[in-house]
């Protein structure tokens, strides 16, 4: 019990750490010519955060990075961003995330698995 809820500690701060990383990207680089690249960019501090804290943390990360960007990066249209290439980079963060998070996280240690 008592290690499953060090486990939920643990991915959340890596999920705020991603998050805030992506707020300070979007605070430094907002109204810039390069900021379509942020997202890409912004895949090392996935791959970082998820092998650190875990494969979860990491795909949580970069789904909120996404969402965050989109927001406060670009300039949305309701629900949705107005540069295709902006369209497009956030994806990419989304899919590569995933991806990276769940092939390069080390495997954690699963205490009801049975050897």
């Amino acid at each position: 019990m008592k290690l499953r809820h060090n486990q939920h500690v643990i991915t959340s701060l890596g999920v705020v750490i991603a998050a805030w990383s992506a707020a300070l990207l979007c605070f430094v680089f907002r109204g810039r010519n390069s900021s379509a690249i942020i997202p890409l960019a912004f895949l090392l501090v996935v791959i970082l955060v998820a092998l650190r804290f875990g494969a979860l943390a990491g795909m949580l990360g970069s789904a909120s990075a996404a969402v965050i960007f989109a927001f406060f990066l670009y300039r949305p249209i309701g629900f949705r961003v107005e540069d295709p290439a902006a369209k497009m980079n956030l994806a990419w963060l989304v899919v590569g995330g995933l991806a990276c998070s769940y092939l390069l996280a080390p495997e954690r240690p699963n205490s009801q698995r049975h050897q």
